[in-house]
């Protein structure tokens, strides 16, 4: 743009030395605001799109059987987690914590799903679409993200490994938040991106969403370099250098747990649901054994009302008929022939 500006002003006719100074004076008023807008134009700046992790392990389905997808994949989840180190060790001093994804089998425990298409779906051969959740303080709770891969071109002809995993660099990078940028095609978050590795500007903006945990604490949009540190591509040769930290939780579902048992612990309500567990324990105890007692003394008192069936030795109860003596009035069993009081036949 110096040189544009500087081009401009040799074009000036030669004239008088006042007319030439004033006309070179106009000139320069009106080319200083063009320059200054094109240079701030083609300034490296990284857009968001509004989320941050609540995590900092982030569990990746991938929904293919096909190798190459799943190498894909792979190589994108690789690239990210050492491409994040490298550049915290450089420049961030290793004091913060990168954002580490890791593949798992399990679509329950997943948080980023990734599905591949066989043909072109759309103009785009790569679709993100992310949601986030954060409750009334602002406060991240649950990130999800979903990411369409295309296999191939509408015309037929199948991505190449190397696009392919491009793709999945690219679509991870929306995954933690990034925006497309503009300001240069050979820049992994441009809309067609033409490099498989990130940016120092992207690895930058990344390093500001791993310290965010709060919606209203998102860093000012967009995201520039700081000027220690220059806008470059990490090679492969760089990240080779960076000793792989590990995932250390098999599952996300092992967190959740893990900060419900916190708050359980944390507190008097460890020792409020022991003394829950206990009393009831006691009151179990207590009722069972009092009926277990009044069960046996029922059996020991009344033996024949548990008796469904008499024995064969019992003989049913037959009800005596009765009569009355002609002579005395007295009641006596038909089967008499006399009566009690007057001894005469009945």
């Amino acid at each position: 743009m110096v040189t544009k500006c500087a081009m401009m002003v040799k074009s000036v006719g030669r004239g008088s030395s006042v007319a030439m100074l004033r006309l070179l004076l106009l000139v320069l008023l009106f080319a200083f605001v063009p320059c200054q807008s094109v240079i701030a134009d083609s300034s490296p700046t990284q857009p968001l799109l509004g989320f941050a992790w609540p995590l900092h392990e982030i569990p990746v389905l991938v929904n293919s059987s096909l190798p190459n997808a799943s190498s894909a994949v792979a190589g994108a989840i690789l690239t990210w987690n050492l491409a994040q180190q490298w550049f915290i060790t450089t420049y961030m001093g290793g004091s913060s914590k990168p954002f580490l994804f890791y593949e798992t089998n399990s679509s329950s425990d997943s948080m980023v799903m990734v599905n591949f298409n066989r043909t072109q779906t759309t103009d785009d051969l790569g679709l993100t679409t992310s949601g986030e959740l954060h409750d009334q303080e602002g406060a991240f709770v649950k990130v999800t993200v979903a990411i369409s891969i295309d296999l191939a071109w509408k015309g037929g002809k199948a991505l190449t490994s190397a696009e392919l995993q491009t793709l999945a660099t690219h679509e991870l990078g929306h995954a933690l938040g990034l925006g497309h940028t503009t300001f240069s095609s050979t820049d992994l978050m441009n809309h067609v991106p033409t490099v498989m590795f990130p940016s120092t500007l992207n690895l930058y903006a990344v390093y500001l969403l791993s310290l965010v945990s709060n919606v209203n604490d998102l860093p000012q949009q967009p995201v520039t370099l700081p000027g220690a540190i220059p806008y470059e591509m990490v090679s492969q040769g760089e990240l080779d250098t960076v000793n792989l930290v590990t995932v250390q939780s098999a599952t996300t579902s092992a967190q959740p747990l893990s900060q419900f048992v916190g708050v359980i612990t944390d507190g008097p309500w460890l020792y409020l649901g022991f003394f829950i567990v206990l009393a009831s324990a006691v009151i179990m105890v207590t009722v069972t054994g009092r009926k277990r007692r009044r069960s046996k003394n029922d059996m020991t008192q009344f033996p024949l009302i548990f008796r469904e069936t008499p024995s064969p030795e019992e003989k049913p109860i037959q009800r005596v008929q009765l009569k009355k003596c002609q002579h005395c009035g007295s009641e006596v069993p038909r089967n008499h022939l006399t009566g009690r009081e007057c001894s005469m036949p009945a």
